[in-house]
């Protein structure tokens, strides 16, 4: 029966294709939509390699200084940590498994003997940062505990940097000089996309060997600096209110100390949600609007098609009261009916679906640029040649796809039972006449 179903469907299809298509580009377009935001969202909070730990991950970046003695200072200030306040709060913590400090800039790089020169991203890590991300190395491997005690002039590259560079990956004890540094490389990765923007860049150095990275400021207690982030890595997730405790704790000792300047931390480390929501060094992301609020868009982007598609549902019933006259006057039950309408509209709603899928990849390609700003205050500059991918697992994540075609399903089931239902509730008397009231 339910295959009877699915050839009437196919063959009404068929017949009604400007309805057909007007069906399933407008589900294609919800659908569409709602995945854009979705791989957006996925790619930004989800364990992708080489942040594979992002679920058990605490991030902090900035702190805000209130003055001690208001009376002689009337502001505060705000701003990325210094490393004096990640060697204070943050590196000594026992709770963690593991913490990370990084620093980021972009300078030129070339060979000893070469003017050409290559506008090159670069991270300042320390040693834990290769333990807590899962990079893939080509040649060689990361700096060692003594290169970073040393702060010897030694980094990691990407496999692209070194093909440009030497036309190989096999470089490793070759140097290149970076910021007109001479640096020896060590090890050789495979590219990181752009999307991910904690493990993406072009070299990796050991922090140590930059100068001037432990420059404590005079002012607003020498906690305010350079630090790009601080990643915690935790045991277990359910440990994140037991390392929020310990750095709780260092704060408020630091605090009962101070003579000029406390520091705020304003509600971090961050999950990887809050996180990737914080913009200001001075302002917390407050998750209790920004949760509602993409969910009343998706609510909207899904909504929309369905109150138009109930209303062209709705006349397309009108048209065939005639055909479910017949129908009912020679026994069919009005849950045949019923079934029928929703095996078609489940027809169109799979092919609807499926556009919507490739639809909603190539929105991604054609925007990868700047897909990735959207919901920030501020868009970010990419440098000229920078390579934006997004991989297949980022892409195509089945429990995604399945969670929105379900929500765009139910809905489009919505608009096709109202009208459906109003019409079978005519008898076959009205159904049957052409022209009835």
């Amino acid at each position: 029966m339910i295959k009877q179903y699915f050839k009437q469907a196919w063959q009404l299809l068929k017949q009604n294709k400007l309805f057909s298509a007007i069906y399933i580009i407008g589900t294609a377009l919800g659908i569409s939509m709602v995945m854009v935001m979705a791989i957006i969202n996925y790619v930004k909070t989800a364990d992708i390699s080489p942040e594979i730990n992002r679920s058990r991950m605490l991030y902090a970046k900035s702190g805000a200084m209130a003055p001690v003695d208001t009376v002689r200072f009337k502001y505060t200030n705000s701003g990325s940590l210094s490393y004096k306040a990640a060697k204070e709060l943050f590196i000594p913590l026992k709770t963690p498994e593991r913490v990370s400090v990084m620093m980021e800039n972009d300078d030129f790089a070339s060979l000893p003997t070469s003017e050409n020169l290559l506008k090159v991203k670069n991270k300042g890590v320390d040693t834990d940062y290769w333990k807590i991300f899962q990079f893939k190395f080509v040649k060689g491997k990361p700096f060692s505990d003594a290169d970073f005690a040393s702060g010897l002039k030694v980094a990691v590259i990407c496999e692209s940097l070194a093909r440009k560079l030497f036309n190989s990956t096999d470089v490793v004890g070759q140097t290149i000089e970076y910021g007109f540094k001479p640096y020896r490389i060590v090890g050789v990765v495979k590219d990181v996309t752009y999307v991910l923007s904690d493990t993406y860049a072009q070299l990796w150095m050991p922090y140590t060997s930059i100068d001037g990275y432990d420059y404590i400021w005079d002012d607003r207690g020498g906690m305010l600096g350079d630090i790009s982030k601080i990643f915690i890595l935790a045991r277990h997730a359910s440990d994140f209110d037991a390392v929020r405790n310990e750095i709780n704790n260092r704060v408020k000792t630091f605090n009962a100390q101070a003579k000029d300047w406390k520091l705020d931390l304003l509600g971090q480390p961050d999950t990887r949600k809050v996180d990737v929501n914080r913009f200001w060094s001075n302002v917390g992301p407050d998750m209790k609007k920004i949760k509602p609020q993409n969910i009343l868009v998706v609510l909207l982007l899904l909504l929309v098609p369905a109150i138009n598609l109930s209303g062209m549902n709705s006349t397309r019933m009108e048209s065939r009261l005639g055909e479910m006259g017949v129908r009912k006057s020679f026994g069919a039950s009005r849950s045949k009916l019923v079934n029928q309408v929703l095996i078609e509209n489940l027809l169109l709603t799979g092919l609807g679906g499926l556009a919507g899928l490739i639809l909603s990849y190539l929105i991604i390609f054609f925007t990868r640029t700047w897909i990735m700003d959207l919901g920030k205050s501020f868009a970010e500059v990419i440098q000229e040649g920078t390579s934006v991918s997004f991989s297949m697992s980022m892409l195509f994540n089945v429990r995604i796809f399945l969670l929105v075609l379900l929500a765009c399903l139910a809905m489009n089931i919505l608009s096709a039972l109202v009208p459906v239902y109003r019409s079978l509730r005519k008898s076959i008397t009205d159904s049957l006449h052409i022209k009835y009231n």
